[in-house]
């Protein structure tokens, strides 16, 4: 088996506001604005999603039509940084912030310079000579990309420690838009954050370990999800066909993030299956034959979080770390999903 490579420190989750029930959502705003698309109701409710947190709620600041894409990205830069700040002061609390050498924000929902990670690094003091880099455009996958960053320099520069934040306010880019494919698409996504923190193992003795990472890349299907910078808002597209392909790839892409470490898919007691809605846990789930218990987790930040972009799978890590309680010794693996289609991974030893 392969030497662990790095152990969360860390963990803590941010919400751009109150929870707005899915109900109350679709009756005092999607119900009129959707009403020539057949069976919208339907649709906007089969997502299982049952409340979001957003940042703009549509009643609020939709009601009088659709802010260009200077609010838009206002709006993305003021909440990013909001629920930046709460999960990065939250993983900082009683950490010698000299420490902190690496620091990486994610984020596909906007763009702005001076970037977020700037700027909180220095509302929170940390060192001058600290590498920066912003991850942007990666969608629902970009944990990872995040992740491996700070692996990377743990390896390099295991004296210190590595942060990694995600924040994603996908209710700013509501579009005018009167398609089934925008009915799931608003229907699934809510607004969060989460900022994880990182020592090297040889370090530090405590806390769950990240053993590696996995990644594919199937370029066939990279027409399936889709993420553009358009006039009005960024624009989704999202093919139905998704679930499918990703339960035709789940299992050889989990056994190779497994055999170089002698584990096996019976060998997991934890799952954290990216949300990207309820057809890809029952699809995926199916194909891996996990029982409900391990798909639990999945299912119950969909139901209370919704799709939150990069975030989401941090925000199953804390709920499997909090809520499910693994045991010493106990492994896990998160999964999530993007445009290419990407699949990346991480197998964690808690």
């Amino acid at each position: 088996m392969k030497p662990a490579t790095a152990r969360i420190v860390a963990l803590r989750p941010a919400a751009a506001g109150p929870a707005v029930s899915q109900d109350e959502l679709f009756a005092s705003f999607y119900k009129r604005l959707y009403a020539g698309v057949p069976d919208a109701e339907k649709v906007f409710t089969s997502t299982q999603v049952r409340q979001r947190r957003l940042a703009w709620t549509p009643q609020s600041h939709y009601a009088d039509g659709f802010p260009g894409m200077r609010d838009r990205i206002d709006a993305w830069e003021r909440h990013a940084l909001a629920m930046g700040r709460e999960s990065v002061g939250a993983v900082l609390e009683g950490v010698d912030r000299d420490a902190v050498g690496t620091y990486v924000f994610v984020s596909c929902t906007g763009y702005a310079g001076p970037t977020p990670e700037m700027l909180l690094a220095e509302e929170f003091g940390l060192r001058r000579d600290l590498r920066r880099t912003f991850v942007g455009h990666m969608g629902c996958y970009a944990a990872f990309n995040g992740l491996k960053v700070a692996l990377d320099a743990l390896a390099a520069r295991p004296e210190e420690l590595a942060m990694v934040t995600c924040a994603e306010v996908c209710s700013v880019h509501l579009r005018p838009e009167v398609t089934k494919e925008q009915v799931v698409v608003n229907g699934l996504f809510g607004d969060a954050a989460a900022t994880i923190l990182l020592a090297s193992a040889q370090e530090h003795r405590d806390g769950p370990v990240v053993m590696a990472t996995h990644t594919e890349t199937h370029g066939a299907t990279a027409g399936a999800m889709t993420w553009r910078v358009m006039d009005d808002a960024f624009r989704m597209t999202l093919s139905p066909y998704v679930p499918l392909y990703l339960s035709e790839a789940i299992v050889p892409f989990v056994t190779r993030l497994l055999e170089p470490h002698g584990l096996r898919i019976g060998d997991i007691a934890h799952w954290g299956i990216h949300p990207g809605g309820p057809k890809i846990i029952d699809f995926v789930g199916d194909r891996l034959r996990l029982p409900e218990t391990m798909l639990e987790p999945s299912r119950r930040i969909l139901s209370s979080w919704g799709n939150c972009s990069s975030p989401t799978v941090l925000l199953i890590l804390d709920h499997i770390m909090r809520e499910v309680r693994p045991a010493q010794g106990e492994y896990g693996v998160l999964l999530a999903f993007g445009p290419g289609l990407t699949l990346e991974s991480a197998l964690i030893r808690f």
